[in-house]
């Protein structure tokens, strides 16, 4: 089997929330009717006028445009992308109903508002053909990133589209048991592990990756983002796959109550509190920044090193492109969405010194390919001869073929500042506190599963 990623060791997936291509690049990469950044006046209706696309000038109030956060159930995403009005005219429209004001959910950032996104999409290489895996939220989007598929309930033959569709919902606790890319890579004596700055991954809803989760012997695959990946990344420790998930939320744990989301999901930073304080995109830009800065001065590892950075879905936030059709990663059709459509498109960085620079694929490459989460399962597959079928989703996917030319001279990497996180926590405490303990840490610690060799 041929590698496509040629002389690349390890893979680094760090998948960033809730950002559409167009709200994060729009601006780096020209548009055209099928491709690129935002095109010359675009806009979507409203209440009978027009609302065009706009950027707001540099300043840390433009890093939490929009507020609050937008509507990103599968009924909502089917109304942005298939609105009475056409293809990708629903955005305004929808944001209304949050409610909030259409004008936010319109603005694309200033390449100063995403200043590390920005360095490094022009100095490697970003596709603009990269599709969410489905029109659904963060967890459906994410699994499928591990399992190829989002799972589905077999008592009512219908796939799980939103969140709260999930049985234990909200608690992440190993309640699936779908195969998925971590069984692979121990089948084939590969190595892995997740990296969490929130508390708790939700790739722990599979589960592999919980019984793979230690908190006392030093076994297991599931570490704290904070000080364990630089120190594997400077002793040259790096796994064959690494998942990096960001803080979702400002709540961490019982003794440290807030910390900054590193997520940059839109909306508040409290999940109870829809007018909380603000998630700050500068955020996400510094621990973009730290990733990236680790990896550049290491520069033997990072030469077979390929970081990939992406979001799980857009959000609500607007983008022009109609996603296209996909293959089902059911083998039976279901009752309510068998996913034969991808969802909108959202950001997907490649840097390594040896990746083509520009946008991946070229125009040249016809007909021209579509990419989503599967496809990075699908790259892992090959380059790491993985076996075994996690979906028809995954047996078809693009791999990213292509992306690496091992003969060129390498990249020199772009000098990047650590920029600051202009989040704030509350000024007061919050009385729902204490509903967060209860859901993520008292209600799940007594059910942990225990292991063969692990202490409880």
């Amino acid at each position: 089997m041929t590698q496509p990623l040629p002389s690349i060791e390890h893979v680094i997936l760090l998948m960033f929330e809730n950002r559409s291509f167009d709200n994060m690049l729009g601006a780096v990469y020209r548009g055209s009717a099928d491709r690129g950044g935002v095109p010359a006046n675009f806009s979507n209706p409203y209440k009978g006028g027009v609302i065009p696309a706009w950027q707001a000038p540099a300043s840390s109030a433009a890093q939490t445009i929009p507020y609050p956060d937008p509507q990103e159930s599968f009924d909502h995403m089917q109304a942005q992308i298939n609105s009475s009005y056409g293809p990708m005219m629903g955005f305004a429209t929808d944001y209304a109903s949050v409610p909030g004001d259409p004008k936010a959910i319109m603005q694309y950032y200033a390449s100063a508002n995403v200043p590390v996104t920005s360095t490094l999409a022009k100095a490697y290489a970003a596709s603009d053909r990269y599709f969410a895996s489905g029109p659904v939220q963060t967890w459906p989007n994410r699994l499928f990133s591990l399992c190829g598929t989002p799972g589905y309930s077999a008592s009512t033959n219908t796939a799980y589209l939103n969140n709260p569709d999930y049985p234990d919902y909200p608690l992440i606790e190993g309640q699936l048991g779908y195969p998925n890319i971590f069984q692979q890579l121990d089948q084939a004596g590969q190595t892995w592990r997740v990296y969490h700055d929130d508390d708790w991954p939700i790739a722990a809803l599979v589960n592999y990756v919980w019984e793979n989760w230690d908190w006392v012997q030093e076994d297991g695959n599931v570490w704290p983002f904070e000080n364990t990946f630089f120190e594997d990344v400077a002793s040259n420790q790096l796994r064959s796959f690494s998942l990096i998930e960001p803080r979702y939320q400002m709540y961490a744990g019982p003794t440290d109550l807030y910390k900054a989301p590193t997520s940059n999901h839109p909306g508040s930073s409290s999940p109870f509190d829809p007018k909380g304080v603000p998630i700050s995109i500068s955020c996400g830009e510094r621990m973009l920044a730290q990733v990236f800065q680790a990896l550049a001065v290491n520069p033997g590892l990072f030469a077979k090193t390929l970081l990939i950075v992406t979001y799980d879905e857009h959000g609500g936030i607007f983008d022009h492109v109609t996603p296209p059709q996909a293959v089902s990663p059911f083998a039976q059709p279901v009752n309510n969405f068998n996913y034969n459509s991808y969802g909108v498109r959202v950001p997907a960085l490649f840097i390594n010194p040896y990746v083509r620079t520009g946008v991946f694929p070229p125009s040249s490459v016809t007909p021209l390919p579509s990419y989503d989460h599967t496809s990075i399962l699908a790259t892992l597959r090959d380059q790491f001869s993985l076996s075994g079928s996690l979906s028809p989703r995954v047996d078809q996917a693009q791999t990213l073929a292509g992306l690496i030319n091992p003969a060129q001279q390498p990249i020199k990497p772009p000098s990047i500042a650590v920029p600051q996180c202009t989040w704030s926590p509350p000024t007061t405490h919050e009385h729902a506190e204490p509903i967060v303990r209860s859901l993520l840490w008292r209600a799940s610690l007594p059910n942990r599963r225990p292991r063969e060799g692990r202490l409880t």
